[in-house]
């Protein structure tokens, strides 16, 4: 048993699951989880594994339904019994918010904005419902935050890391992304030095990229979906003009839950004269 929970993984929402996601018939991220579901029932000692597997098939079914008539038999025929057991009937699940007015959710996905400075709340119902919470401000300082994903980013000139760019000398300015577990829709963010322009504006195919906008000041990358593990994302730079330059925190964020995010620091760049 100890073999089989440590080869777990597990979504960002903390959900766990074997195997990769993939269409071969008997190895498939579905198929093993559910072997791996019934293998944990029989044995009868970790129901909150279970649960933690139940919210995988779940989150699966987040654009309405599984891929496909047999997956969705095999997962309703594995889960279906422990919902019903727990709960008598499937029930529909509620949120109620408690502050200065009182609100009952039923239908989501559900946005809006709170100014109460305290408030409460709770959840009735059979299936799981997730829930952010956040604020916007401007941070004067800000630190490396290596959380949900950690972002590291430097300077490379023909493989080399360089600490000092040179004017009219292209650079590529490299992001890694390590992501804790998997997410989807997530968006990088790489700002530039203010000294710095484009060499070029590729949009690039890896690491499950569907689109990119470059802006004067930054470069938004947008990705479908990371498994847990290392990416590297490149932008294309050319050095113009001398000084020294704040170069701001890249980061990396769930877009529809951007409390799953991590960021880099602060850091200084210097461009000097070209050599040539």
């Amino acid at each position: 048993m100890d073999s089989l929970i440590n080869t777990s993984k597990h979504t960002m929402f903390g959900n766990l699951y074997w195997g990769e996601d993939g269409y071969r018939f008997f190895d498939n991220s579905v198929q093993l989880s559910v072997l791996a579901y019934r293998i944990i029932k029989n044995e009868g000692r970790h129901p909150e594994l279970l649960t933690k597997i139940r919210g995988y098939f779940l989150e699966q079914r987040r654009l309405g339904d599984w891929r496909n008539t047999y997956e969705s038999a095999l997962i309703l025929e594995t889960i279906l019994p422990d919902l019903l057991t727990e709960n008598k009937q499937v029930q529909p699940s509620q949120i109620r918010l408690t502050g200065t007015d009182t609100k009952t959710i039923d239908k989501f996905p559900y946005s809006a904005t709170l100014t109460d400075k305290t408030i409460s709340i709770s959840k009735t119902g059979s299936l799981p419902v997730y829930i952010t919470g956040y604020q916007q401000f401007w941070n004067n300082k800000p630190e490396k935050v290596s959380k949900d994903f950690t972002v590291n980013t430097w300077f490379e000139r023909k493989e080399k890391t360089i600490t000092t760019l040179k004017g009219g000398e292209p650079v590529l300015l490299k992001a890694e992304v390590t992501a804790r577990g998997d997410a989807d829709f997530v968006m990088i963010e790489i700002p530039i030095p203010a000294g710095c322009s484009y060499e070029s504006k590729e949009q690039q195919w890896d690491n499950n990229e569907v689109h990119r906008e470059y802006f004067k000041e930054k470069v938004s990358i947008f990705c479908r979906s990371l498994k847990q593990g290392k990416y590297t994302f490149t932008v294309n730079l050319i050095p113009r003009y001398n000084g020294k330059y704040t170069l701001n925190p890249a980061k990396a964020e769930m877009m529809y839950f951007p409390v799953f995010y991590g960021r880099e620091g602060m850091k200084q760049v210097v461009i000097g004269a070209s050599g040539h």
